[in-house]
């Protein structure tokens, strides 16, 4: 993903085939560079040598041509011609991975550029900065560099640089696995450069990465809407000349992957084959990042259809390409692809032993489905495997019988000085045989006792942080217009998610939280959490102010990049309204008193300890007097059952609403089978959190 379209067009090459259409040699351009004159000419010339090592790809005397090229324009005083030569080296760079001389270039780079004031160029290049950071590992920090962009161009009132930065901001997300946030700075960047003219030449990146980050979040229907967007673009760019030939091909080649992937997500199968054709007749390179994205679409195209042999052969020329160092995130899908292809040709033994490749590579969140696939395929593979033991083992005991009665026949054969002896070999084998299994039964013992001091520290952990969140229901027995109850279920020992209440100056203050993550780090980053919000909250502030504070405190010396999805409420007892702030959690439900459930609406902020300085919206509800407010972390509505099957929102939705409400305590504990009963024996692969509220609206206290 870190090839950018836009990047390949080096815009020095139009200049060069208008000044020469006969090539020449560099010695020759060199001659003819000291014997000319004119600044124009002398340009043209140095353009047309960088194209000449462009097609021997000699890339350190494409650098030096183009560090030649950038030092020539700045003494001539050429600042438009200086401000591409820049961006073009610095294009150079990051197609190359030249991560450090990025670093080192754009700092300067980005003062000449203000100095001219060129600042469609000087928002491109500091924007390149900000992806060099992402793709190499460091996403906290592009994040920061792409608010910057924002803030720099905001104050300027730059179109341009506000769209390149919602740009930017949109492929941090995506690679943060932030898809709802990916989504809406996509179509934010979108929104602004639409209507630039002409258009900026990253409008047509854009398009292709928010097409993909629709195919994974599977919108198919918002996917088919952004492509019918998407060729008005390329109609309009095609006419206007703003691309060459080969990029304008590259476009379309991608437009129809786009409208493929949408057809195949809405079952339309014979138009995603003709899409794909189409897709094909742009297609000029097979190797190239399109021609890669072709392939791989084409055998989930010939999956779907059940042309499995015809998927494994586009599997296979798409693997011949993959660089599992480079790129592993698009390794790993073309290996789950190519295992899952082996699962319907009947090859379990391969298809298990890629699913097991893919779960050593895959570090992610997301490992979960890969080992329950890889358990399910060892199961197939070991029924085939415990015949042939099986089979083994009788043909096995044959020969020992048969070896056992020859062997009797010999012993008794043989003198019993021979035989005397052999039973005293026999005896002091068996003795060091008794001695190795005392020393195995000693360490046994010792890693047993290990694993169960293990195992106390854990339970010793899991109640501790248990006993950091309320237990005790109901919470305040004195007011009998508060309902409320919650419960946390980690899916390990210990877990990261959380949740916590107050109740000061008849406010009833709640949260309920998901950290990234499982296990022992995300518990510690879970208790940091739920301390801070216990903090802030005494406070008195608002619910977006809360969330500002536990952000930037979060976020402070956050190097392990971990974050946490919030919704922050406050409820004002007496008048029943809801003041709250989300931080990409997941939306609450509420049943209205005609039984009615619904989520509610709102802004989609970030998630919190991410970095520094995020602005975040708070929203308020007038009423939820007599209305059940629901929270819950993702280990609901994204629990699975033994057939991968999800609990899903609109099964959520159905349950709060044909249950009719008895107390908080009830609907959580009716939710909470209910998972049990649809997991049907699967394993918790995520912590499970709900809070249940419903408040009166008028003070009411128990004497």
């Amino acid at each position: 993903m870190r090839h950018l379209t836009q990047h390949i067009i080096l815009l020095l090459f139009v200049t060069a085939s208008l000044f020469s259409a006969k090539a020449a040699t560099v010695e020759e351009l060199r001659q003819r560079f000291e014997n000319t004159k004119n600044a124009d000419d002398r340009y043209n010339i140095l353009v047309e040598i960088l194209n000449q090592y462009n097609q021997t790809e000699d890339a350190e005397s494409q650098i030096k041509c183009l560090n030649e090229i950038v030092q020539y324009c700045h003494s001539t005083n050429q600042s438009s011609r200086e401000a591409d030569a820049i961006y073009t080296r610095i294009t150079f760079f990051y197609n190359h991975g030249m991560d450090d001389s990025i670093a080192y270039h754009v700092p300067q780079d980005l003062q000449v550029l203000r100095a001219s004031k060129n600042w469609n160029r000087y928002y491109e290049v500091w924007a390149l900065l900000a992806s060099s950071y992402l793709y190499s590992g460091n996403p906290n920090l592009a994040l920061r560099v792409a608010q910057e962009i924002f803030d720099d161009a905001k104050k300027r009132n730059h179109k341009l640089g506000m769209g390149i930065s919602y740009y930017t901001m949109g492929s941090i997300y995506t690679i943060l696995n932030v898809l709802d946030e990916s989504v809406k700075n996509y179509q934010k960047g979108l929104d602004i450069m639409s209507n630039i003219h002409p258009y900026p030449t990253i409008l047509a990146d854009l398009y292709i990465y928010y097409c993909e980050v629709l195919n994974l979040k599977k919108d198919y229907v918002g996917l088919e809407k952004l492509t019918q967007r998407w060729l008005l673009f390329l109609e309009e760019t095609k006419k206007s000349h703003v691309f060459n030939e080969t990029a304008v091909n590259q476009f379309y080649s991608s437009y129809y992957i786009s409208c493929a992937q949408a057809a195949l997500g809405l079952g339309q199968l014979d138009k995603a084959d003709k899409m794909m054709d189409k897709s094909k007749e742009y297609l000029d390179d097979i190797n190239n990042y399109t021609g890669q994205a072709w392939l791989l679409n084409m055998a989930n195209l010939r999956y779907k259809q059940g042309k499995y042999q015809e998927a494994l052969n586009y599997n296979t020329q798409r693997l011949k390409q993959a660089d599992v160092m480079g790129d592993a995130p698009a390794y790993i899908d073309i290996v789950k692809q190519r295992a899952e292809i082996f699962q319907k040709l009947g090859q379990y033994k391969e298809a298990a032993s890629l699913f097991e490749q893919v779960y050593h590579i895959n570090d992610s969140v997301n490992v979960q489905d890969t080992k329950q696939q890889l358990n399910e395929l060892n199961t197939l593979f070991k029924v085939d495997e415990l015949k042939m033991q099986q089979e083994r083992a009788q043909f096995r005991n044959t020969l020992i019988i048969v070896g056992l009665i020859v062997l009797a026949l010999v012993i008794f054969s043989i003198f019993r000085y021979i035989a005397a002896k052999r039973l005293k070999v026999a005896h002091e084998k068996l003795q060091t045989t008794h001695e190795e299994l005392l020393t195995a039964y000693d360490q046994l013992e010792e890693t047993t006792t290990a694993k169960e001091r293990i195992e106390s520290d854990l339970r010793i952990a899991r109640d501790i942080q248990q006993s950091m969140i309320p237990q005790k229901f109901p919470p305040f027995p004195e007011r009998s217009d508060i309902d409320l109850f919650a419960s946390m279920t980690p899916a390990k020992a210990v877990g990261g998610d959380l949740y916590d209440f107050i109740l000061l100056n008849e406010k009833l203050y709640f949260c309920l939280g998901d950290v990234s993550g499982k296990g022992v780090p995300a518990s510690l980053f879970m208790a940091v959490a739920r301390n801070l919000f216990r903090v802030v909250s005494q406070q008195g502030l608002p619910p977006a102010e809360i969330a500002d504070k536990l952000n930037n405190a979060l976020s402070e010396d956050n190097d392990s990049g971990m974050f946490v999805t919030m919704f922050i409420g406050i409820i004002d007892l007496p008048t029943g309204r809801l003041d709250f702030c989300n931080a990409g959690h997941n939306p609450p439900v509420i049943k209205m008193p005609d039984g009615s459930t619904h989520f509610i609406e709102m802004q989609a902020n970030a998630p919190l300890g991410l970095w520094a300085g995020l602005p975040y919206e708070g929203e308020h509800i007038d009423d939820i007097s007599g209305c059940p407010f629901f929270v819950y972390s993702d280990g609901l509505n994204e629990a699975e059952n033994d057939k991968q099957e999800q609990y899903g929102d609109d099964l959520l939705l159905e349950m709060l609403e044909k249950h009719e409400f008895v107390t908080s305590q009830q609907t959580v504990e009716m939710m909470k089978a209910d998972v049990v009963r649809h997991a049907n024996g699967a394993e918790q692969s995520d912590d499970l959190t709900m809070l249940c509220v419903k408040v009166q609206g008028n003070l009411t206290i128990k004497n």
